[in-house]
């Protein structure tokens, strides 16, 4: 039996109160765990992309003039308050 749920508490859709969804909230823990001790949550392919970097790039839809490598956009987001969203 599937159970889906509606508008209001569709895990997909809905936003916390820091204004993330589960998929964003996850693809930067992922990116942090993996900046900072160098160890992976999971296989990175199972976002349909080739690391946690390009994963975050592409569902934050970042600009071109983002860096690509782990560490250092893991240090441009932190500077830019990706990772200052306390919850609201």
């Amino acid at each position: 039996m599937l159970i889906k749920g509606n508008a209001q508490n569709d895990l997909r859709t809905y936003r916390f109160s820091n204004g993330y969804t589960m998929q964003e909230t996850m693809l930067l823990m992922a990116l942090k765990t993996q900046a900072t001790t160098g160890l992976l949550m999971t296989n990175p392919r199972v976002t349909g992309y080739s690391s946690f970097a390009k994963a975050v790039i592409g569902v934050f839809k970042l600009g071109n003039d983002t860096p690509k490598n782990c560490v250092t956009l893991y240090k441009y987001l932190v500077k830019k308050g990706y990772y200052d969203r306390p919850d609201r």
